[in-house]
């Protein structure tokens, strides 16, 4: 039913949009700035699978710096703070919050990447029909895979100030992997950079995780990366040093501009059963096989055939 719709949609408005002067590429574009650029304060379900959460967001900029603040609002108290290029995330564990630094990555609603010229070979973009977001009118915008290694994905976007209010990916087989929708969002006119400070749990002990080492650490990559799926470019590389032991664990992350996957080598420690083979959890398909002492995993919400193929993409 979905990839029906998706092909009257495509076909009845394609005709629209080519008559039209505006590259509807630059919806998307526009988009992606928003998102980066607007201050704005509201609260939205992101649903995995079967787990839904209530996540409220405050976004603002600051002398052309952003800064944005994720408060999860069920289950155990969970922040992230996110300041330029770098995000903290502030999970309870017991009686202590532990405190992890991550690379800037994209979580809604600034699902675009800055460059959106790498989204057009590989999908197809459509204009739906308007909706009611949250109270705003949005503009349904459908990106299409021309391949089987990526999903749809549908997204409504403000008519006002083009950012996305709501999104759905969806498979091959039209289930609906993840979905993120606002129940309010407003704009911020007086900002206070106040807000962007760690409130989880004053009264706990705030631990910083450091297992994740240099990159001078890691002088040489030991392993041969070949053939990977179209379009998919490494935008991140971490290596973690494994508590109580005196080896690393790699992770390269790698991404299309929407969809994400990690690449996982961990050495097999002695005693340690290896794990071979695919299971699905969730949202995330994972491809496990190994070689010469190596765990390789392959980690991601993207089609099982991406999942493989990119497991299968180590050599030594």
């Amino acid at each position: 039913m979905i990839r029906r719709l998706l092909l009257i949609c495509f076909l009845f408005f394609s005709i629209s949009i080519s008559h039209s002067s505006d590259d509807p590429w630059l919806i998307i574009d526009k988009a992606a700035k928003a998102t980066k650029s607007l201050d704005y304060k509201g609260v939205f379900h992101s649903k995995h699978f079967k787990e839904i959460k209530s996540i409220e967001i405050t976004h603002a900029t600051n002398n052309n710096q952003e800064f944005i603040k994720l408060n999860v609002l069920d289950g155990s108290p969970g922040e992230v703070l996110s300041q330029g290029k770098t995000i903290y995330v502030y999970n309870t564990v017991d009686n202590d919050v532990i405190i992890q630094k991550r690379k800037q990555q994209r979580l809604f609603p600034a699902i675009f990447p800055n460059n959106i010229e790498a989204l057009k070979n590989f999908y197809r973009l459509s204009v739906g029909k308007s909706q009611r977001i949250a109270g705003r009118l949005s503009q349904m915008i459908i990106l299409a895979p021309i391949d089987n290694f990526r999903y749809f994905h549908y997204f409504w976007l403000d008519k006002k100030t083009y950012l996305p209010l709501k999104m759905v990916v969806v498979d091959q087989a039209e289930n609906i992997i993840e979905q993120a929708s606002f129940t309010q969002i407003n704009m911020i006119k007086n900002k206070n950079l106040d807000w962007f400070k760690p409130e989880v749990d004053p009264s706990k002990n705030y631990i910083f995780d450091d297992k994740i080492v240099g990159q001078d650490v890691v002088k040489n990559r030991f392993w041969a990366l070949q053939k990977i799926p179209p379009g998919y470019k490494e935008v991140d590389f971490i290596t973690k040093r494994i508590p109580g032991l005196n080896i690393l664990s790699h992770q390269l992350v790698f991404s299309d501009g929407l969809s994400y996957v990690s690449l996982f080598i961990k050495p097999i420690s002695r005693g340690q059963k290896p794990k071979v083979g695919h299971v699905n959890l969730g949202v995330n398909n994972i491809c496990a096989r190994y070689q010469n002492g190596y765990q390789i995993m392959a980690v991601g919400s993207v089609p099982l055939i991406t999942c493989n193929n990119f497991s299968e993409s180590i050599k030594f």
